[in-house]
């Protein structure tokens, strides 16, 4: 059976993304899609941490294909990131993989917002006058860094508005449970680092993912659009 929370995020996003939709009507309905899926991954940990029988993080993997493979993983970081999920690069080449360690309803959150935002990256990376690998790269870079702006805000707002008091503690608690599951699944890590060689690229990628739709969408059986190489 379909969650009634996010069947309301879809036909928001539907709204939103439909071209004969007035801006001011996509806009708004864009901003309640955002504030929904904050709040239903609230309201998710908070229905978890009060059952009977307690939730425990999970390993799923996600394969991040290329081209720009090593960009794409910033996505996937900063969407993780937004929703206590950790996210582990295991390889690199034509097909990356990528392990997320979380609970459940925020793993699907992120693969869904994931494939939602590579999408719409894609589609802006097309309108774009300027070309070649570097600027193609950055940009994706550029979109991702946007995008984990945006996302802290919204969750930082989601927060604030719950009623609940422990709201804080119930997700400082499940963000610990996840750390120490990811201690016990990859014990040893190193940090990976980007750097970006086109300041252009960039730039415009950040101007892009302000404009994107953070929700997640119902796109992970779909097709997948192919970056041009």
């Amino acid at each position: 059976m379909a969650d009634p929370i996010l069947e309301r995020v879809r036909k928001l996003l539907a709204v939103a993304e439909h071209p004969n939709t007035p801006v001011a009507e996509a806009d708004a309905a864009a901003q309640a899609a955002e504030r929904l899926i904050a709040k239903y991954a609230i309201d998710e940990a908070l229905l978890e941490a009060g059952a009977a029988r307690h939730a425990v993080p999970e390993v799923r993997t996600l394969v991040v294909e290329a081209p720009y493979a090593s960009a794409k993983t910033v996505l996937v970081g900063a969407v993780a990131r937004a929703y206590g999920v950790r996210a582990i690069t295991l390889g690199g080449g034509e097909l990356t993989r990528m392990s997320l360690v979380g609970f459940a309803t925020d793993l699907t959150a992120v693969e869904m917002l994931y494939t939602s935002l590579l999408l719409q990256a894609t589609t802006s990376l097309r309108r774009q006058a300027e070309t070649g690998r570097a600027f193609r790269r950055a940009f994706l870079i550029g979109f991702a860094a946007e995008v984990s702006d945006r996302l802290r805000t919204a969750h930082e707002e989601a927060v604030a508005e719950t009623d609940v008091a422990s709201t804080a503690l119930v997700l400082r608690k499940r963000e610990d449970e996840v750390d120490r599951a990811l201690r016990e699944h990859f014990p040893r890590l190193r940090q990976a680092r980007v750097t970006v060689s086109s300041g252009h690229g960039l730039t415009a990628g950040r101007r892009s993912g302000a404009e994107a739709v953070l929700s997640a969408r119902d796109q992970v059986s779909g097709g997948r659009s192919a970056l041009p190489r």
